[in-house]
């Protein structure tokens, strides 16, 4: 007699909790679209964000909302991605600064800028990311491995605005802050170098291209 097989998200509903069991879901859905398996990805995540409508706010539930909502921006649905890093945000603010939730809370607001980025929202992942910037210093210290990322995030922004000379600006105090912090990441200076390289190499052939049109009018 043939053997049925089980389903690896299956859960015992009356034994976990809603939120838990979303959060599983997530992890699930994460790891079949790394997988590439991207239906089946999208049906899990599907059922998780099911799950967390019907649930009241808390500060888990926040947590769950934003993982959600990357694993959401991952397989392209942004709409459902920004309603989730809403809500978690939204969850976040309530909550007292301080804690253990300081961190996740920046990177909620980055998620989200770089959600509506995506939307071709810059102007209002603008307002988002420099509030997040200021929350950052504020509460993990401006030379924090997460205040520097929302640096650089918010400069990779700019760029594409159009606001190349202020993100050039933002890359170098990211760097310096970096370069001189106790205990910084060789990887985390290499990208924020990194990032100052792309802009100016971008910016190169425009200058030279104007200076060759200017040489051959004159």
């Amino acid at each position: 007699m043939a053997q049925q097989r089980s389903d690896p998200t299956a859960v015992d509903a009356a034994a976990v909790d809603p939120a838990e069991q979303a959060g599983r879901l997530q992890r699930s859905a994460a790891d079949l679209h790394f997988r590439r398996r991207w239906a089946e990805a999208e049906a899990l995540a599907g059922r998780a964000s099911s799950l967390l409508a019907a649930q009241p706010d808390a500060p888990a539930l926040g947590r769950t909302c934003h993982a959600l909502a990357g694993t959401f921006d991952d397989l392209g649905d942004h709409a459902q991605a920004e309603a989730l890093y809403r809500r978690a945000g939204a969850i976040f603010s309530l909550m007292p600064t301080g804690g253990a939730d300081d961190l996740v809370r920046i990177r909620c607001a980055r998620g989200l800028a770089a959600n509506l980025r995506m939307q071709n929202r810059g102007e209002e992942a603008d307002a988002i990311l420099i509030a997040a910037l200021a929350l950052a210093e504020q509460l993990l210290g401006p030379n924090d491995v997460d205040t520097l990322a929302t640096m650089t995030g918010l400069g990779l922004l700019w760029e594409g605005l159009g606001r190349q000379d202020e993100a050039e600006e933002l890359y170098r105090q990211a760097l310096v802050r970096a370069e001189g912090a106790t205990g910084s990441e060789p990887d985390e200076v290499a990208g924020i170098a990194a990032a100052l390289s792309g802009l100016l190499e971008r910016r190169a052939p425009v200058t030279a291209g104007s200076t060759g049109r200017s040489a051959h009018r004159s």
